[in-house]
């Protein structure tokens, strides 16, 4: 029987079709219907070996590039494992580098500080070298100028084992806190005399040295004391 004959009844007929089937049929027009339905099956599987052995070429070649491509993925597992190994080990190595530079950072951030230290403890030294001058030659305006450059020392300068370098004698607070408090009272001197003697000039020079030796408030203070005087005199005059 042709092979297109074959309908979608038989071919359900096929799906369900057993030799028990077979075995157990007795009427023979049931024989003759299975008789034909194998027929219609042999005819399909000759089909589909035909179809088979037409394409047997193009599987054949498949399977060999199939079998190609996985000796080739087994020789680059064999070279990929070495590299692994060594990745490994060059992540392990930038590990203990990374913690190397990490301190070495560390270490670079100490060491810059303790230049500034010595920096500053330097400068602080040049800067007391030069107000005990001024303070012996009575320079009050260089003496007030240097108190005040004295302030943007840091604190970690003055508490550092440096320090001792900056003065040979008293530490640098105390020479600063003694030159502070004798220059406060010749300025608050010098504010005064000018005040006697009418000097506008020197009553401004002094009341600007005031602030350079923390003292803003005293300037004021003597200022407004001035200024309420001079108010007051102009007031009796002009009575």
């Amino acid at each position: 029987m042709p092979v297109e004959a074959l309908m979608d009844d038989d071919l359900d007929e096929l799906a369900w079709l057993n030799l028990d089937d077979v075995s157990q049929t007795l009427d023979v027009s049931e024989i003759e219907h299975l008789y034909q339905t194998l027929e219609l099956e042999e005819a399909r599987i000759e089909v589909e070996i035909s179809d088979c052995v037409e394409h047997r070429n193009s599987v054949d070649t498949r399977l060999a590039q199939l079998s190609a491509l996985h000796k080739s993925v087994e020789a680059t597992s064999l070279l990929v494992k070495p590299m692994q190994r060594v990745i490994d080990a060059t992540a392990g190595n930038a590990g203990a580098i990374s913690g190397h530079v990490r301190e070495l950072d560390q270490e670079r951030v100490k060491l810059e500080h303790a230049l500034n230290t010595v920096k500053e403890t330097v400068e602080l030294k040049s800067r007391l070298s030069e107000l005990l001058t001024a303070m012996e030659t009575r320079d009050v305006d260089r003496a007030s100028l240097l108190v005040h450059e004295y302030k943007a020392t840091s604190s970690d300068t003055l508490d550092s084992p440096f320090i001792a370098f900056a003065s040979d004698s008293s530490p640098p607070r105390d020479i600063i806190a003694a030159a502070t408090k004798e220059l406060v009272e010749r300025v608050t001197f010098m504010f005064n005399t000018a005040v006697e003697s009418s000097n506008t000039r020197e009553i401004g020079r002094c009341f600007r040295l005031f602030p350079q030796l923390g003292e803003t408030q005293r300037g004021l203070d003597l200022y407004s004391e001035f200024l309420c005087a001079a108010i007051t005199d102009k007031t009796r005059l002009a009575q």
